[in-house]
């Protein structure tokens, strides 16, 4: 257990070296400060400010293109949910259109029989006459 101690209190001091979100946003001297470090450091690893307004241009048109595909996104799932909307339908009209054949099947018959009765009543008049 002792390690563990060891290594929560190195993170704690990693963590409290940087102030939090809100701290950095809420005051205009530690963002100063704050860039210009990284600036330091962004310049040891070859950026220049050049760079950092290229890439932050590039981060507003690859935000704007991800806020249009995801509106893209949006409307391609409503257009499936609709699509499945009308699929459910089409099988709901399936099983009527199913079951009115069924029913007319069914009538077909008993007219047949119908008129397989008919013939035979008419043949049982004919012979009494």
């Amino acid at each position: 257990m002792g390690k563990r101690q060891g290594r929560k209190a190195g993170n704690s001091k990693n963590k409290s070296a940087s102030p939090p979100a809100k701290e950095r946003s809420s005051s205009p001297a530690t963002d100063q400060s704050w860039t210009e470090n990284d600036f330091d450091e962004m310049r040891e690893e070859g950026f220049s400010p050049s760079n950092f307004s290229e890439l932050k241009e590039e981060l507003r048109t690859q935000r704007k293109e991800t806020k249009n595909l995801e509106k893209k996104v949006e409307e391609l799932m409503a257009r499936v949910i609709n699509a499945e909307k009308v699929i459910n339908e089409m099988k709901e009209m399936k099983t009527m259109t199913r079951e009115i054949r069924d029913k007319c099947t069914s009538f077909s018959n008993r007219l047949d029989q119908l008129e397989e009765r008919v013939s035979a009543i008419e043949d049982q008049m004919n012979e009494m006459k």
